[in-house]
C-alpha cells in the first residue's frame, strides 16, 4: 500500500472498494490510480487524512443524496435520503468530516470514531435495509401527500392528507402501488363529473352529473337558459344531469332549432 500513500489512511472497505469494480482505469473500478483519485478527492473536499466508504449492506458504498438529479422511484429514493441522512449526522455529530464522492458518502477514515461509525453502519444495513424507520415513515407521508395533491385532482376543500388517513395504510411507493383516493373520495360523498371527471360533491345522487364548469360550456350563443338554471342550482349546491341540461334546451325557444334543427331532441345526450 506504500505505493500509493504514506500517511493517508483507508479503510478496507474503499482500498477493496477500489480493487474489485469494473471501470475506465483497469484493473478494477478505481485501482491503483483510483486511490490517487480518491486521495485527492479527500483533500481538495476537505480537510482529512483519510478516506472511507461505507458499505451499504449490497457490497456497494453507501449513496449520497441530494434534491437535484434524483428521477428514479420512491422506493428506492426515499430508502436512499433516510440512510444517507442517518449516516452524514452521525459523522458531523461525532465530528469526523464526510464528502460526496463520485454520488458516494466518503469519509474520512483517519479517524478512529469515524471507522467505528462506518462500521457500525455497514453492520446494521446488511442485517435491515433501513437506518431510520420514523424517518422512512414521515418521508412515505409527505411523497404521498405530495403525489395525491398533484395528481388526484382533489376537490375543493379537501385536503390530501385527510385521504391519506382514510387509507388502510401509506403506500411506500406511489408509483409503484395502487392509489386508493378515488375509493376515500366516494366514501366522503364525492363523485366524478360524468365529462371531465372533475370531483363533485353528490352525496346520494343515483345518477351521474355534471360540474359547474361543463354544464356551462352547454351553452348556445348568448342565451341566458343554461346559465341560468346552473346558477340556480349552485346557489343550492346541487349538480345538474345531462339529461336535465337537454330538457333545459328543448323547452327552450332559441336552443331547440340550434341544437335539433330537424326537430330529432331525443332523451338522454
Amino acid at each position: 500500500m506504500t505505493d500509493v500513500v504514506i500517511d493517508f489512511k483507508w479503510d478496507e472497505f474503499a482500498w477493496n472498494y477500489a480493487d474489485h469494480a469494473y471501470h475506465s482505469y483497469g484493473g478494477g473500478w478505481y485501482g491503483t490510480h483510483g486511490r490517487y483519485d480518491m486521495k485527492a478527492e479527500a483533500e481538495s473536499a476537505a480537510t482529512a487524512r483519510g478516506f472511507g466508504l461505507i458499505d451499504g449492506g449490497n457490497g456497494n458504498p453507501l449513496e449520497w443524496w441530494s434534491l437535484n438529479g434524483y428521477y428514479s422511484c420512491d422506493c428506492g429514493l426515499i430508502r436512499t435520503r433516510v440512510n444517507y441522512e442517518n449516516a452524514v449526522k452521525t459523522f458531523e455529530l461525532a465530528g469526523v468530516e464526510c464528502w460526496e464522492w463520485r454520488g458516494y458518502v466518503a469519509y474520512d477514515a483517519s479517524s478512529r470514531r469515524g471507522r467505528e461509525i462506518a462500521a457500525e453502519i455497514g453492520a446494521s444495513l446488511t442485517g435491515y435495509p433501513v437506518l431510520d424507520d420514523e424517518r422512512l415513515s414521515e418521508l412515505e407521508w409527505d411523497a404521498a401527500v405530495e403525489y395525491i395533491n398533484d395528481q388526484c385532482g382533489l376537490p375543493e376543500g379537501v385536503d390530501a392528507a385527510d385521504v391519506l388517513r382514510e387509507m388502510p395504510e401509506v403506500p411506500p411507493c406511489m408509483h409503484c402501488f395502487s392509489c386508493d383516493a378515488e375509493d376515500v373520495l366516494t366514501s366522503f360523498g364525492y363523485s366524478s363529473c360524468m365529462d371531465c371527471s372533475a370531483w363533485i360533491k353528490a352525496d346520494g345522487y343515483p345518477v351521474e352529473r355534471v360540474c359547474y364548469d361543463c354544464a356551462d360550456r352547454e351553452q348556445e350563443g348568448d342565451c341566458s337558459c343554461i346559465p341560468n338554471y346552473v346558477d340556480t342550482l349552485r346557489h343550492m349546491s346541487l349538480y345538474p344531469t345531462a339529461s336535465d341540461l337537454r330538457e333545459i334546451q328543448r323547452g327552450c325557444e332559441t336552443c331547440y332549432p340550434i341544437r335539433w334543427p330537424h326537430g330529432d331532441a331525443k332523451v338522454g345526450m
